[in-house]
Order: C-alpha cells, then sequence, then structure tokens
C-alpha cells in the first residue's frame, strides 16, 4: 500500500526525523515540545496501522490513520521550522 505513490513507512520515517530534531530545539528553547512529542506517538501509530492493513486487507484502514499519515509530514516540517525559528 502507498499514499500517493510513497510508502507510509518512508513518510514516518521522514517524519520522525523532523519531529526528534524539533523536539529537541523545542525543548531547548523551552517551546511546546509535547506536541512533537505527541505527533512523534501518533506516526508510530499510524504506521502499524498501514502495515497491519497491507498484511490483511487494506479496506481496513482506518480514516484516522490515514489522515495521520497524509498531515504527519506537513506537521513534522512545522514542528522542525518551529525549532529552528526559536534558535535564531
Amino acid at each position: 500500500m502507498t499514499l500517493y505513490g510513497i510508502k507510509p513507512a518512508y513518510i514516518a520515517g521522514f517524519s520522525f526525523l523532523c519531529l526528534a530534531v524539533g523536539a529537541v530545539l523545542l525543548f531547548l528553547h523551552d517551546g511546546p515540545y509535547w506536541l512533537a512529542i505527541a505527533l512523534f506517538v501518533a506516526v508510530a501509530w499510524s504506521n502499524g496501522q498501514w502495515r497491519e492493513a497491507g498484511q490483511q486487507d487494506p479496506a481496513q484502514l482506518s480514516t484516522s490513520a490515514f489522515f495521520v499519515m497524509l498531515l504527519a509530514p506537513f506537521l513534522s516540517i512545522a514542528a522542525l521550522v518551529w525549532g529552528l525559528a526559536l534558535e535564531l
């Protein structure tokens, strides 16, 4: 299963990288790092849902798992940019 031709594992990996760096930067500058951690957990859950649905029946994928993975790269980039903005 893919999301617009990209494997969800690649989306999750990119999101994890951005969220990890963003969370550290937000933590160092007393920003809301817990938002990045919450999104990190949501992306991990969504990636598991995608993997499970891909092994069984793709029609069983929940709408929330689809939208979390759809929005994950954009929200993770936003967390990274927010952390970088606080760095300046």
